[in-house]
């Protein structure tokens, strides 16, 4: 650890360690997700992953449940899958292109807050006046005790996907 955080306080730390650890679950989910998707394409990963490269989370989502309408394995496992990959696909987004603040400490939790980059345009109109305005940095705050539960959550997901991965490896669709 640089020398920069090594004097940082310790609710701050373990906040950041579970920061860290969200992103690296998201990146691990949607890795998988890639994964299922080839094993049910066609088994082979680099070309399924080069295929599907671009594609958003929700994109992703959307073949998943085209694709296995068609292919019909475990429905039930894969139709949950992708409810509770769905459920938190707008905190994954805002988690990772959010812009967060420092964390501190609030009601015996630590929180941070989070601020959207993205620009949103609104119009209202008054007569014959019409408003514009641009805001930006929606504000969120969540607490650690929030971020710790999302990481189990995840942890759960990704363990899904795992029996759904080995399930599929060796599957043959023919």
């Amino acid at each position: 650890m640089t020398d920069r955080y090594s004097n940082a306080e310790e609710p701050k730390k373990e906040f950041y360690f579970y920061l860290g650890l969200l992103s690296t679950k998201f990146a691990v989910m949607e890795s998988n997700l890639l994964k299922i998707l080839g094993l049910l394409i066609i088994d082979n990963f680099v070309l399924t992953a080069t295929i599907l490269e671009r594609n958003s989370l929700a994109q992703n989502i959307e073949l998943l449940k085209k694709v296995n309408k068609y292919r019909g394995y475990e429905e039930n496992a894969i139709k949950n899958l992708i409810e509770k990959i769905g459920h938190i696909k707008g905190k994954r987004n805002l988690f990772i292109h959010g812009i967060w603040s420092e964390p501190f400490e609030s009601n015996n939790d630590v929180v941070i807050s989070c601020y959207e980059p993205k620009l949103l345009y609104e119009e209202e109109k008054e007569g014959d006046k019409i408003s514009k305005l641009w805001t930006s940095s929606n504000k969120h705050e969540f607490k650690l005790t929030y971020i710790k539960k999302l990481v189990e959550n995840i942890g759960d997901i990704i363990t899904a996907q795992d029996y759904l991965i080995r399930k599929l490896d060796g599957h043959n669709f023919e």
